[in-house]
């Protein structure tokens, strides 16, 4: 059965994060697949959102796009089916897979058994599991990242998240749970998963190394990142192979970004070297 990202407690206006990663791991093959399942409580009814991407080497495909309302709903964090998004669910009530179904176009991500599982301090969940994509009857296998968190509103906007992968050897999950003032990352936290042992790696900070200019949104965007944490354990550069930046609506003069950068670097941790690939969710602004 799927859990609550966050305390029962009463709802006064969330916004429930659902995101699901597929990151391929044939080495012919660069595939990046992520899914976002949002939902925002509060109002009298509650607001659906669920967004598509396919990355397939520095080309993205932006295939879901859906807005829709229900009825408040007693778990309103559990997804939806709503038109070409289909869900499979198991006899539990826990999410197996999705598809997307238009036409004669279809793509299905299914769910294997979970590789790690850790809960932050926020009750937020970050899973790895075994996966494969399936796009014009092919099936490639790879590695799913599940992420579930919330916010109240009134706290603020959720913050960015990013996944790492180096092969099998090392797979890593940090984010920040809300969004720094000024949209310059903040205080972020994460876990390795590295030979086996599942590490939790706090007080991480996530800076700019590099900046290009974003003209639709009218303002600078991240292109290089350096990631270290306060005892060392972990450092990484990172820079930016291609991403899908969106320019929101707004009145003033900077308008909000939202979007992805597909990444790769390097991580070192606990003094040994990995070169990772991965995904970076961002967003800035209101």
């Amino acid at each position: 059965m799927t859990a609550a990202p966050a305390d029962a407690r009463p709802d006064t206006g969330r916004v429930y994060e659902r995101a699901l990663v597929f990151l391929g791991s044939e080495p012919d093959s660069v595939f990046v697949v992520p899914w976002l399942l949002d939902v925002r409580t509060g109002g009298p009814t509650t607001e659906r959102r669920a967004r598509g991407w396919l990355l397939r080497g520095d080309v993205w495909d932006p295939f879901l796009e859906a807005r829709w309302e229900t009825p408040t709903l007693r778990a309103p964090w559990r997804p939806l089916p709503h038109g070409a998004l289909r869900l499979q669910v198991g006899d539990g009530g826990g999410l197996e897979g999705l598809s997307f179904v238009e036409d004669t176009r279809r793509l299905d991500l299914s769910l294997g058994p979970a590789r790690a599982e850790w809960t932050g301090r926020r009750g937020e969940t970050f899973r790895f599991l075994d996966g494969s994509l399936t796009l014009a009857e092919r099936s490639l296998p790879g590695l799913v990242l599940d992420l579930n968190r919330a916010v109240e509103i009134q706290e603020g906007a959720p913050g960015d998240w990013m996944v790492l992968a180096s092969g099998d050897s090392l797979h890593a999950v940090v984010h920040t749970p809300l969004r720094a003032s000024g949209d310059r990352p903040g205080a972020w936290r994460g876990w390795v998963r590295v030979d086996f042992r599942d590490v939790p790696t706090a007080d991480l900070t996530l800076d700019w190394a590099a900046v290009r200019a974003f003209e639709a949104a009218r303002r600078d965007v991240p292109v290089g990142w350096t990631l270290r944490s306060a005892d060392g354990t972990v450092e990484g550069r990172l820079e930016a192979r291609s991403f899908h930046l969106v320019a929101g609506e707004d009145a003033g003069p900077l308008l909000p970004v939202d979007g992805f950068f597909d990444v790769e670097g390097t991580l070192v941790f606990e003094g040994a070297e990995y070169a990772v690939r991965g995904l970076l969710r961002h967003t800035q602004g209101d």
